[in-house]
């Protein structure tokens, strides 16, 4: 055998048989590959979308949240405050009442009327109402 020989193919039935299934094998591969290929593709993608609308269901679920726990605290704030005004309604109608308005001045300014003495006993604490 000489190193310039070449090698010849035989163009035979059996050599294009040959070529024809190894054709078609090569094909089947390459279909196979791409479905592989288009699978994984579509099963990231699924992942992905899955991934981004559960994080933007739990993001809104705790936005949720906060906003419930902020309106508690305001509905009791708002409570408070409206306890606190009917308070001070009740306190503003009282102090419009003359007999009231002169007990609270009698009892915090020790006030008399003409001729009246007023006695602090040991027992009566400053600032009692």
């Amino acid at each position: 055998m000489a190193a310039g020989q070449k090698v010849r193919t035989l163009n035979n039935s059996f050599y294009r048989a040959n070529e024809k299934k190894q054709r078609q094998n090569d094909y089947q591969m390459r279909i196979k590959r791409v479905h592989k290929k288009r699978f994984i593709i579509a099963i990231l993608a699924f992942f992905l979308i899955v991934t981004f609308f559960g994080y933007q269901i739990v993001n809104t679920k705790l936005l949720t949240s906060n906003l419930n726990k902020q309106i508690t605290v305001s509905q009791k704030k708002l409570d408070s405050v409206r306890a606190q005004r009917a308070s001070l309604k009740e306190k503003v109608k009282q102090l419009n009442d003359e007999n009231y308005l002169e007990k609270i001045i009698r009892e915090k300014y020790y006030y008399s009327k003409d001729g009246e003495t007023i006695y602090s006993l040991p027992n009566n604490s400053l600032g009692q109402k």
